[in-house]
């Protein structure tokens, strides 16, 4: 148990360190970080809900463990998304950042667990879905549900203790480290209908999300400059203390 605890800190760690030394524009919050075991069920119900969606042992035979990570954006990056039209130069630069950061951390972690003697491999941080049915091979944010990060709102975003603005990563490694609880974030459970009302295409309803007119706007704005929106996760859900959902 004891190498458990010291693989969930160094993780930690990492993770900090790669935060507080970042020198681009984007600021971020406190990351957060799950762990899940990777013959969890809910991986298995996960692939019979996405057909296609892969199992962690497919990525990595042996995998014990799925650590997902979550850079929760500084609160003027929402700020300012919330404020432009189509979308922020802060959000799109914070989007393009973090996915760069996202896969230096990646490579930091699997790289410092294999001078540990075990095994890990990551998945991109985005832009590895089928353009037909527009659903992802691997789920950051539901490896990140699975972990215990936090919950799906209306509009499918994770929303963590920290809240659902920011970007997700995981790896999958065959060290074992003690899984998270699931994460209790209470925004997703009641009446707010925010999410519904700010999307500029109406692709969020209380019980569908259109992704097709999500990607078709996402599209437009790449036309325009950056294939980005975020406009979702600009509500009360966006940005959160966890002291928020004790």
């Amino acid at each position: 148990m004891r190498a458990q605890e010291d693989l969930a800190v160094l993780v930690e760690d990492i993770l900090s360190a790669a935060v507080r030394e970042h020198r681009g524009a984007t600021r971020y919050r406190k990351p957060l970080v799950g762990f899940a075991a990777a013959d969890d069920p809910a991986f298995r119900r996960l692939q019979e809900a996405v057909p296609g969606h892969l199992m962690p042992e497919e990525l990595l035979p042996g995998a014990r463990t799925v650590v997902v990570y979550f850079l929760p954006f500084d609160a003027a990056v929402v700020e300012a998304n919330a404020a432009a039209h189509p979308y922020a130069e802060e959000w799109a630069v914070a989007y393009q950042e973090t996915n760069r950061l996202l896969e230096e951390i990646a490579r930091q972690l699997c790289a410092v667990l294999e001078q540990r003697g075990y095994r890990a491999v990551w998945q991109p941080p985005t832009h590895r879905f089928d353009p037909q049915t527009l659903t992802a091979r691997w789920s950051h944010k539901s490896a990140g549900y699975i972990a215990g990060l936090g919950v799906f709102g209306r509009h499918r975003m994770l929303i963590t203790p920290a809240g659902c603005a920011g970007r997700l990563g995981s790896i999958i490694t065959d060290a074992c480290i003690s899984p998270t609880p699931r994460a209790r974030v209470s925004c997703a459970e009641d009446d707010c209908n925010a999410c519904v009302q700010i999307c500029p295409v109406g692709a969020i309803g209380a019980d569908r999300f259109d992704r097709h007119a999500c990607r078709r706007w996402l599209l437009a704005n790449a036309a325009a400059g950056a294939q980005v929106c975020g406009k979702c996760a600009t509500g009360p859900c966006g940005v959160l203390e966890p002291d928020e959902n004790r």
